[in-house]
């Protein structure tokens, strides 16, 4: 089960996909299922997303390392995906909202 604010990368290994639920995923061929996974995880490798979701056994990822600084969000089926340390600028990113926060704090901004 994933957690709102915990952060997951995609795995590259087939080992906890339900190939055998094909049908139940919409493929009529366990090969088709296959593909589709792989191509899904091609697509998002690399990347840490911060869970902001979760619903059916999918989790709604936010990628902040985009161009622009504008977020992309997927939602991605559980079993591809990875418990992970939070990326180094989302650790930035707590910090400098901690500096904010006792700044105004001091001049009693609320």
């Amino acid at each position: 089960m994933g957690h709102i604010g915990n952060y997951y990368t995609i795995t590259t290994s087939m080992r906890g996909v339900p190939l055998k639920e094909h049908l139940l995923h919409g493929y009529e061929y366990e090969d088709d299922f296959r593909r589709a996974v792989r191509m899904l995880m091609e697509r998002w490798k690399g990347r840490i997303g911060e869970c902001v979701g979760e619903k059916n056994g999918f989790l709604l990822l936010r990628f902040h390392d985009t161009p622009g600084g504008v977020p992309d969000e997927a939602r991605l089926p559980r079993y591809i995906l990875e418990e992970c340390d939070a990326p180094s600028y989302a650790m930035e990113d707590d910090e400098e909202d901690e500096i904010a926060r006792q700044i105004d704090e001091a001049f009693g901004f609320d």
